[in-house]
């Protein structure tokens, strides 16, 4: 994956570089995010195939307003596998580890 885990300086121009404005952002992202890789993970062994689309969706609307281009991208890929009806393990499993590694830069960036 070429994407950064968190491109803050282009988020923050959409804020017109309000960084408290992002952190707060962030901050609503981080909380409505933690457990949405196993909120999905059981939707999609349930059978919720639809339900489990519409929330990917959502997190890749959010995650690219906030900078967060390798999540939207694992998302991306996610969202394709599930409409497509493909194989979702894969990219389950990237978005998972990705969604990790977003949370944690999100985290890192609000500590500054």
């Amino acid at each position: 994956m070429d994407e950064p885990i968190l491109d803050s300086q282009e988020a923050l121009a959409r804020v017109m570089n309000k960084r408290d404005l992002y952190v707060r952002l962030l901050g609503k992202f981080i909380a409505s995010e933690t457990g949405r890789a196993e909120t999905v993970a059981g939707l999609l062994s349930g059978g919720d195939t639809e339900g489990a689309r519409t929330q990917i969706h959502t997190v890749k609307g959010s995650a690219a307003n906030l900078g967060a281009k390798a999540l939207a991208e694992a998302a991306l890929q996610l969202e394709t596998a599930i409409r497509d009806g493909g194989d979702t393990a894969s990219p389950m499993a990237d978005f998972s580890s990705t969604l990790t590694r977003t949370l944690d830069a999100m985290s890192a960036f609000a500590a500054q």
